[in-house]
């Protein structure tokens, strides 16, 4: 968004917000997004399906700046608008809830973090490394913005409801988001696993989930450094029915140069798909790195080999965790792809 936009944006913003707090607010609209508006995912998408299916009373509607995304939520019968659309904006004028994976500022529309909606933050994973205030980087850009939210008041997000898995998230997300409002729920997405019915194919599928790193939109390269070689994969996964699954998180994407390189391989398969929650349930073996997405695994009861092959570059440049690494990752740590593949061969 270039900053032309942005400042036209956040103007009509301000409008709505005063707006919003004199209208009456309608308890069963119920306003979902996630990802940015640019995926239909995550724990927004599940509630949003289980809402439509099981309350009938109560209108759920999902917002998306992503126009494939409107097209695949109306596919199945849903009601969805774009973003900015003016029934979109007329709805969320009246909605009693907006309810998101990362912010109401990112996933749906400004205005709606005034006093009388309420914010249901659904969040997008179990508080495995450090998250809001309890990370210095963003505790850092607060400070800075705070001349910021004097002429945009709703830039400054409250939630009224956080849901979390544990006690531990909950006393995590205390810290995270200075709020105290934190209900033990589960994911609504996890509930997926219990109710899909699991493909059985002759191949073997493994997957490789590497977190967040760097700032959204960075090309991403975890092989080249890491002895990774493409012709000892190839044999090896085309010998033993494999295919070598590759998604990276959604703000990240991989460099040029190793996509070239490993897409030449039938056997490795680059998934664009940003709702891992469905293929989860068919993978045999995870490979991750710092991602609390083994935690979700863990439920299929399936194998996870970690992979923090930059593990001290990661906690100092990139983001702390409030665990401690070994003792929370129930799996072999590697060093690099030599010793994946020896776990795989194990496994």
């Amino acid at each position: 968004m270039n900053k032309l936009k942005k400042l036209i944006i956040y103007i009509l913003n301000i409008a709505l917000y005063h707006l919003s707090k004199i209208i009456p607010k309608d308890r069963n609209i119920w306003i979902f997004g996630a990802w940015f508006g640019e995926h239909y995912a995550d724990n927004s998408k599940y509630l949003f399906e289980y809402v439509n299916k099981n309350h009938s009373h109560i209108r759920a509607v999902w917002l998306s700046k992503n126009r494939e995304m409107i097209d695949l939520v109306k596919s199945k019968g849903y009601e969805v608008y774009y973003t900015y659309n003016v029934k979109a904006i007329l709805l969320a004028l009246k909605a009693r809830f907006s309810i998101f994976v990362q912010s109401n500022m990112s996933d749906n529309l400004m205005f709606l973090n005034n006093k009388n909606t309420k914010l249901v933050q659904l969040w997008h994973a179990s508080p495995f490394k450090k998250i809001g205030f309890d990370d210095n980087k963003f505790s850092n850009k607060k400070k800075r913005s705070s001349i910021k939210q004097m002429f945009f008041p709703f830039i400054n997000e409250h939630y009224d409801i956080i849901i979390a898995q544990s006690e531990n998230d909950r006393n995590f997300f205390k810290s995270a988001f200075n709020s105290k409002n934190i209900i033990i729920t589960g994911y609504p997405r996890n509930d997926y696993f219990f109710c899909k019915k699991i493909s059985h194919s002759s191949k073997l599928d493994i997957i490789y989930l590497p977190t967040f790193r760097d700032n959204i939109g960075s090309e991403i390269d975890l092989f080249t450094d890491y002895n990774f070689d493409i012709n000892k994969w190839q044999k090896y996964l085309e010998k033993n029915k494999i295919v070598f699954n590759i998604k990276m998180h959604p703000v990240n994407k991989p460099s040029k140069n190793i996509l070239d390189k490993l897409s030449k391989s039938k056997n490795i398969n680059f998934l664009d798909e940003i709702d891992i929650t469905n293929t989860l349930p068919n993978i045999d073996i995870l490979i991750t790195d710092y991602s609390s997405v083994f935690l979700d695994f863990l439920l299929t009861n399936k194998p996870i080999i970690f992979a923090p092959f930059d593990y001290g570059k990661y906690i100092t440049k990139d983001r702390e965790l409030y665990y401690d690494y070994d003792e929370i990752t129930p799996g072999p740590k590697c060093k690099d792809w030599n010793e994946v593949l020896k776990w795989i061969e194990k496994f």
